[in-house]
């Protein structure tokens, strides 16, 4: 699909992204992004990206994604001094247009245009684990790692995605030249399947069956003996709370609890596949796959 990107700096670019931005979130007025403040990152240093298609909505000047990220400074864990990075807060498709291959073009330029600005080669962003399709986007398709969580980071949300639970967000470290990305820019990644996991060698967490037809989350375990760790996670988050809300935070509240012990004794993010018979699972390992 052919696509054309453009960074909005002004006034009525910066109107299509709000408009963009609603039709993908939904919420209300005071969930948008005031107008000022757009202008003001995107001739800051920071982007407003739009990507726009040949048939897309003409109400919008065909623009069918876009992203916003600001210059911000983190301590990477093991450094002892912060850096600069790229903080990349939002990054959305219209609902129509997703399941294109729009979300990936769309961050693959992003990453031209942070390379091209010439500051840093480390990009961050927070995503919903629970998300089972931005779990595999993030960490399987983009080549993302993990290892901080946050609790209830950005406290109630009210747009149509988040409403009625805590925030919890991974946050996830895209490092634009490692080979990690490299592979995944050039197309080299793995299906997101078993086939690319030892199956032997991984700690599984289980989960049971539900009475409303769902998974259930079992115990937490994180294995003494440092062994990849296999995390369960629900196909549908958004059908279970919106079927049954205490699942739903049972759900929350276990990744919860083994996400912050396994980041605590030193394990990463790398992988989220569809493992056989058993469903989809987060691989954990305790040093990062190149």
């Amino acid at each position: 699909m052919q696509l054309r990107f453009e960074l909005l700096k002004t006034f009525e670019g910066c109107a299509l992204f709000q408009e963009l931005v609603r039709r993908v979130w939904g919420g209300d007025e005071d969930d948008t992004i005031p107008m000022h403040v757009l202008v003001t990152i995107a001739k800051s240093g920071g982007g407003v990206l739009g990507a726009f298609a040949a048939d897309g909505p003409p109400e919008i000047q065909g623009m069918v994604g876009a992203a916003l990220w600001w210059i911000g400074t983190d301590k990477p864990k093991g450094q002892s001094k912060p850096i600069l990075k790229i903080s990349s807060h939002m990054a959305g498709v219209l609902p129509e247009w997703q399941s294109k291959g729009v979300g990936a073009q769309l961050k693959l330029a992003q990453r031209d245009y942070v390379l091209q600005q010439g500051l840093t080669e480390w990009i961050t962003w927070t995503y919903d684990p629970l998300y089972r399709p931005n779990g595999v986007f993030n960490i399987h398709r983009l080549g993302a790692t993990c290892n901080t969580y946050y609790r209830n980071l950005y406290g109630e949300l009210n747009d149509d995605l988040n409403r009625g639970t805590p925030s919890d967000r991974c946050q996830v470290d895209w490092w634009l030249r490692s080979e990690r990305v490299l592979a995944a820019v050039e197309g080299k990644g793995s299906r997101a399947d078993s086939s690319s996991v030892d199956l032997a060698s991984l700690h599984r967490l289980s989960t049971a069956a539900a009475p409303n037809g769902f998974r259930q989350p079992g115990a937490v375990t994180v294995p003494a003996t440092g062994a990849p760790l296999a995390v369960p996670i629900p196909d549908d988050i958004g059908a279970i709370r919106r079927t049954d809300p205490a699942l739903g935070h049972a759900w929350r509240l276990y990744i919860r609890e083994i996400f912050e012990a396994a980041f605590a004794k030193g394990y990463i993010m790398v992988d989220c596949v569809n493992l056989a018979e058993h469903g989809w699972h987060y691989i954990l390992n305790l040093s990062l796959i190149p």
